[in-house]
């Protein structure tokens, strides 16, 4: 899989080499420090001559190197504080969640399957819905319920939800048993 989506590799290559600077910064050991170079220069450099957006995304990882770490912040921060902010998203979280998502739907697609599930689909579609609504001034309620667990209180005010389903549920089961 990796194979042929040289972008996800490199991307989760380059979340190496980060960790790896990481590292360096934490501990202050060179043969850390050695490491990181050789990662970059054996696995990271192969791919710049691919596209210059590889070339870029790999210079700004190196830079790390040379921007003191108490530099590194986080995107909102890097805007305000300092001149090193284009390199904090590199050590945001939000990247390893991002890849991570890549991953997955990488994986998903390989075996067939849709990269998104329908739930998520469905939630942002309700969202869409209920922003339009609330934009075209439509009466709602201040909080909808979903109607999953942990919303029993919201169900009973609004007299749809997992209760019922439940009971409708039970009901189908108690007449496919009667049928057999």
């Amino acid at each position: 899989m990796l194979d042929t989506d040289k972008r996800l590799h490199f991307s989760l290559l380059r979340l190496q080499l980060v960790e790896l600077i990481r590292k360096y910064f934490t501990t202050n050991d060179t043969s850390t420090l050695e490491h990181a170079l050789e990662f970059a220069q054996n696995n990271l450099a192969p791919y710049t001559p691919l596209d210059t957006q590889f070339k870029h995304d790999l210079e700004r990882a190196m830079a790390l190197l040379i921007v003191p770490k108490e530099s590194w912040s986080t995107p909102q921060q890097a805007n305000q504080s300092n001149e090193f902010g284009v390199l904090a998203e590199l050590v945001d979280p939000a990247l390893r969640r991002k890849i991570a998502k890549d991953v997955n739907e990488a994986i998903l697609q390989s075996q067939g399957e849709e990269r998104e599930a329908k739930i998520r689909f469905l939630v942002r579609t309700r969202a869409w819905a209920e922003q339009l609504a609330r934009e075209k001034r439509i009466d709602l309620p201040e909080k909808l319920s979903l109607g999953l667990d942990g919303d029993d209180h919201d169900q009973e005010q609004a007299g749809n939800g997992h209760s019922q389903d439940t009971e409708m549920a039970e009901g189908i089961e108690a007449q496919a048993t009667r049928t057999e």
